[in-house]
């Protein structure tokens, strides 16, 4: 019998940062739910679905609940992209520069009830038309999949109709993939992509399109305030395209308002620049910062509560300023159950307490 989950979710801020009673009794269905069965959990994105899934084999493992953990992602690219790259065998897109082929390189990391992926291709992956890697329909096709989580970019808009691309003709063309029995059963859903921090030097013209009216900010705090209007449409467009996608968005995993509260967070927003790799870089420092991302995933999709999370990663990176090209890190900064509880509150507050 295949798992079912059945989970309400809602886009509700709310203030309280504890887990109390009431947020234990909102898991408890969820986690009633379950059985001994193996739940399988694919995530289809860019680069940021590996960041965000990193530790959730893990956590699950340690929550005594069976996972299997897949994510295929292209580096740089959008939901849109892969969905014209699956059958034009020859669509680019350009990711660092270079012509990144979409079709058959695809990053595929596999976790099974484990902490480290098994990544396919093995021997590594580079950019460009001679990229290696899969197809996404071979990824599609590699297990009876219970659950696929979709990653939109940062522009949420783009996925809606108007705006030149319907995310439900991607969610079809990969039902079309499966098995009728899976594709009749596979739950879908979003998860939320994170803003930029505050003094974050990596200056985009299409964030400027979408969230400046196309004006190009002169300095830093202008920047600055177009990633905070920046996460704030975030928040209201995953609403719009989730209403669009109907049946074919069940759950919504609010990554991004964990990790832009975790940012405002004294403690938590030491790990890394604000929990960023760099100053000028996007992607999630390894350790806390994807654990905080991880953890909600935890929460929606397996009922786990949140003090049931018990596993967190030993070590973080810590990236220390060095002007725009942020590249001094270190990988020695040992976590502590301090910081783990931290963690695990500010993800409970983003995912269950946002009003049920």
């Amino acid at each position: 019998m295949r798992n079912r989950i059945i989970l309400t979710t809602s886009l509700i801020l709310a203030s309280v940062f504890l887990c109390t009673a009431a947020d234990e009794k909102a898991s408890v269905s969820a986690a009633d739910n379950t059985t001994a069965d193996t739940l399988k959990i694919l995530g289809v994105g860019n680069s940021w679905t590996r960041d965000s899934m990193r530790w959730l084999s893990a956590i699950a493992k340690s929550a005594g609940r069976p996972v299997t953990v897949g994510h295929a992602y292209l580096g740089g690219s959008t939901l849109e992209q892969q969905y014209r790259g699956i059958d034009d065998l020859t669509f680019t897109y350009k990711h660092r520069g270079q012509d990144q082929i979409v079709h058959d390189t695809y990053q595929y990391w596999k976790y099974i009830c484990s902490e480290n992926p098994v990544k396919t291709p093995s021997e590594g992956y580079r950019n460009g038309l001679a990229g290696i890697g899969v197809t996404l329909e071979s990824v599609v096709k590699d297990e009876p999949w219970d659950i696929i989580v979709f990653q939109p970019h940062v522009i949420v808009r783009n996925h809606l109709p108007q705006y030149g691309f319907d995310i439900n003709d991607l969610v079809e063309r990969i039902r079309s993939m499966m098995a009728p029995e899976v594709a009749n059963e596979v739950r879908c859903g979003l998860m939320v992509p994170f803003s930029y921090p505050e003094g974050n030097t990596d200056y985009r013209q299409n964030v400027a399109d979408a969230y400046n009216g196309g004006i190009r900010p002169e300095t830093q705090e202008e920047w600055d305030e177009v990633y905070e209007r920046m996460h704030s449409h975030i928040q209201e467009d995953i609403k719009k395209v989730a209403q669009h996608m109907g049946r074919n968005c069940s759950f919504i995993i609010n990554v991004g308002l964990a990790i832009y509260n975790a940012r405002k967070d004294p403690h938590l927003a030491g790990f890394g620049y604000k929990l960023q790799r760099a100053q000028n870089n996007t992607h999630l420092a390894e350790g806390i910062p994807m654990y905080i991302a991880s953890l909600c995933y935890a929460y929606e999709l397996l009922g786990i509560r949140c003090e049931d999370a018990v596993f967190y990663p030993e070590k973080s990176t810590d990236s220390h300023l060095t002007g725009d090209t942020g590249d001094t890190i270190r990988n020695d900064v040992e976590n502590t159950q301090h910081d783990a509880e931290r963690a695990r509150r500010c993800a409970w507050h983003a995912q269950k307490e946002q009003g049920l």
